[in-house]
């Protein structure tokens, strides 16, 4: 029977790319845990699945597609024929509204949540009458999901995390919060997942950095996502609890194109379930699907959104 918390962390828009110093960022600046993004072996306590993010469908693996499989096991480029950008689209909104893990959870009495505080900004646009058109895939899996919005005022309780590690952007759009080293932010994702049995927490600025092409910001946001997940291992215990990171297509692994790449993307797991997800981990829809069977929860392979 599972005891601690599974943390499932998803990093935006990061692939496994080569050993090439001259267009993979993962290759060119050291890293703990991001050696294995460049063709070479991963180091860190865990293990390192090459996940498929193509699903079967050809062309490249997208944002709205990816991320319908990563957060509720449902093969979104094969729903929808292709793979799609952006925010859910019409026909795949249903899944997040019904089958999303963590609605899942909490339907099933366990206690799951995505940890990603939101500004005040962010949340007076979701009033908006259309907003759920507006809304990326964590925010529409957060909405269904049987729990509140975290906010700044959360963050500063100690609640929950914002999405950006050490809070520069926050600082940047002129709010009043202190810096934080991201090592120390990874410590405090484990200590408040104790608190629940699953959390999501997000990063995006892996995908936006690899859109941009920047090899100043690209080694930026690779060190602050690198002392993070060392202030989650150093954190976490492994006998008990289990953390996931995966991706939803690669992107920044390769600064010589703008748009994202055809290559695997990694998961890196760790921890009490580890050898789970080894052992059933091949594409992205298979995380969700695998974390369910963990708690003990059936995955309806038959699910028909209603029209």
């Amino acid at each position: 029977m599972h005891h601690g918390p599974i943390i499932y962390i998803f990093l935006d828009g990061v692939g496994l790319g080569s050993n090439k110093p001259e267009i993979n960022p993962f290759a060119r600046f050291k890293t703990d845990f991001f050696a294995a993004y460049s063709g070479r072996s991963f180091k860190k306590k865990g293990q390192l699945i090459e996940t498929d993010a193509n699903m079967g469908v050809p062309g490249l693996p997208q944002s709205a597609t990816g991320q319908t499989a990563l957060f509720t096991g449902y093969n979104g480029p094969q729903i929808l024929g292709r793979h799609v950008n952006g925010y859910p689209t019409f026909t795949l909104r249903p899944y997040f509204k019904e089958k999303n893990i963590l609605k899942l959870l909490n339907d099933a009495g366990y206690n799951a949540t995505l940890l990603n505080s939101y500004s005040k900004i962010y949340l007076e646009r979701l009033k908006h009458p259309r907003a759920e058109r507006l809304l990326s895939a964590s925010s529409l899996m957060q909405l269904s999901s049987g729990k509140p919005y975290f906010t700044t005022d959360d963050y500063l309780s100690g609640q929950s995390l914002y999405m950006d590690m050490t809070n520069w952007f926050l600082r940047k759009h002129g709010m009043d919060i202190p810096l934080v080293e991201a090592y120390q932010n990874g410590c405090k994702l484990v200590e408040i997942a104790r608190n629940y049995d699953l959390v999501i927490f997000e990063y995006f600025f892996t995908d936006k950095v690899g859109h941009s092409m920047s090899w100043g910001a690209a080694k930026r946001i690779i060190h602050h996502v690198d002392s993070f997940l060392a202030g989650v291992w150093d954190t976490l215990n492994p006998t008990e609890e289990t953390v996931v990171i995966s991706s939803d297509h690669g992107n920044l692994e390769d600064l010589s194109i703008r748009t994202h790449t055809a290559n695997p993307v990694g998961t890196i797991v760790y921890g009490k379930e580890e050898n789970i997800f080894a052992s059933k981990v091949k594409t992205l829809m298979d995380i969700p699907q695998t974390i369910l069977s963990i708690f003990g929860l059936p995955f309806a392979s038959d699910f028909k959104p209603s029209t």
